[in-house]
């Protein structure tokens, strides 16, 4: 697996995508994507900005065939806002700065990517 994700504007959704590959030598499996095997959070220096374990209903439940080639790409939207518990509120909007997604599978390795959150031109 390894992660996408762009730079967004302060305020704005952001979405990142999971690259889903199986090696060379695996013809295909089929993977259930849900809340119970996979884990998403992001994350600025050790502050825990967003996590699916806060807002699980985020992760859009599917079923997915995983080949070496194509990849297949499960997509992850993130509202730009802190996440808080049970998802039971709108959090604050995440402040311009340095940010990475984190995902990992359960079982698995955790995979990052690095993005920034740009301040809104006036």
């Amino acid at each position: 697996m390894s992660v996408n994700v762009a730079d967004s504007v302060v305020g704005h959704a952001n979405t990142a995508t999971l690259v889903l590959t199986v090696p060379v030598s695996v013809d295909a499996c089929t993977l259930p994507i849900t809340p119970d095997s996979l884990v998403a959070r992001i994350t600025s220096g050790p502050d825990v900005v967003w996590s699916s374990t806060d807002c699980p209903d985020a992760l859009l439940a599917r079923q997915v065939v995983v080949r070496h080639d194509p990849a297949t790409v499960y997509t992850l939207r993130w509202n730009g806002r802190r996440s808080t518990p049970h998802c039971a509120g709108t959090g604050a909007v995440a402040s311009p700065g340095g940010y990475w997604v984190e995902a990992a599978l359960v079982g698995g390795q955790p995979h990052k990517a690095y993005f920034d959150i740009l301040a809104a031109k006036h």
